[in-house]
């Protein structure tokens, strides 16, 4: 087992040490006005993964239409895009598929959040809906403090339920880093990754969930975020899946997936395949991981019945 912590690409995603050291500077008063100044007018940077200013505590977002807060944009980074972006996501496509989720959870009871992060999609939901719950499901333990700090900020305590457990096979575990990742809380770890030292974290499935929800015939949707274990998710969920048949965003990632396992879990169940693109979805007959978009819808609802619904589908 090779740590991924002390491997080239782990040692580079850090800048080699340097990129805390770096950030911190970018982001102190005598010097953020400026690159915030001209950083917006040079091709080819992306703002949003530049840090905020290192006393700000909090940013406001929206997305449908609602307001939610995110905390400690100079450590959360999603929490940064947002101010860069003047309260929404930097990246369109991004921006969209938030708002995506926000619209299909309109009517939901529950929101699964599969690899929550600090919450992003939890808190947009939520604000949108105020009748709905969410179980949202983070495997480090540094950012389950983010998260739950983005709860509490947003009154949100009696209508999320923090797991700090990972989704897939129930039993299974996986060793995480306790630290709180340098430079920013680490968005990027998952089941691929090695690691030698930390925290034991277990493994839940998406079918042990089906107790824990209301009775009858509840309306769920559900984000999945796990960094190419997606198909672990789906395989251990086929219950729920059957039985609810939720509305599924999903970031596929075209050097990690293995879209034919995942669409014999799906196609049997009548699931449709959007690609979701910058302002409108991309209809496909399979999933083919693209290069630039992550993110893809999984609904039962075809193309007409989804341009019927209001949905831009090309």
């Amino acid at each position: 087992m090779n740590d991924y912590l002390r491997t080239f690409k782990g040692r580079k995603q850090k800048w080699f040490g340097l990129k805390l050291p770096v950030k911190a500077a970018l982001a102190q008063p005598y010097l953020h006005p400026l690159m915030r100044t001209v950083a917006p007018h040079i091709n080819g940077i992306k703002v949003g993964r530049l840090p905020a200013p290192i006393g700000l505590t909090e940013v406001r977002g929206r997305a449908g239409g609602a307001g939610f807060y995110l905390v400690d944009p100079f450590r959360c980074e999603i929490a940064k895009e947002f101010y860069w972006g003047k309260g929404r996501r930097t990246e369109s496509e991004d921006a969209f598929a938030l708002d995506l989720m926000v619209e299909l959870s309109r009517d939901a009871d529950v929101f699964l959040d599969i690899g929550a992060y600090t919450g992003v999609f939890t808190m947009a939901v939520l604000a949108a809906n105020p009748a709905a719950v969410a179980h949202s499901f983070e495997i480090i333990p540094a950012v389950v403090t983010g998260l739950e700090k983005n709860v509490a900020r947003n009154h949100l305590g009696d209508r999320v339920t923090v797991h700090p457990t990972g989704v897939g096979k129930p039993g299974t575990t996986m060793q995480v880093p306790t630290g709180d990742g340098g430079s920013a809380l680490p968005s990027f770890y998952g089941t691929g990754m090695d690691f030698d030292s930390g925290a034991e974290v277990r493994f839940t499935s998406l079918d042990e969930l089906l107790p824990d929800l209301p009775e009858g015939h509840p309306l769920v949707t559900v984000k999945i975020d796990v960094e190419g274990a997606e198909n672990d998710v789906l395989d251990n969920g086929r219950e729920l899946l059957a039985t609810l048949r939720p509305d599924i965003l999903c970031e596929i990632l075209d050097d990690r997936a293995q879209p034919e396992q995942l669409m014999r879990i799906l196609d049997r169940l009548d699931y449709h395949y959007y690609l979701v693109g910058t302002d409108h979805l991309i209809a496909h007959d399979e999933i083919v991981p693209d290069p630039h978009f992550r993110d893809w819808l999984f609904t039962t609802k075809n193309p007409e019945d989804m341009r019927v619904a209001g949905y831009p589908v090309r």
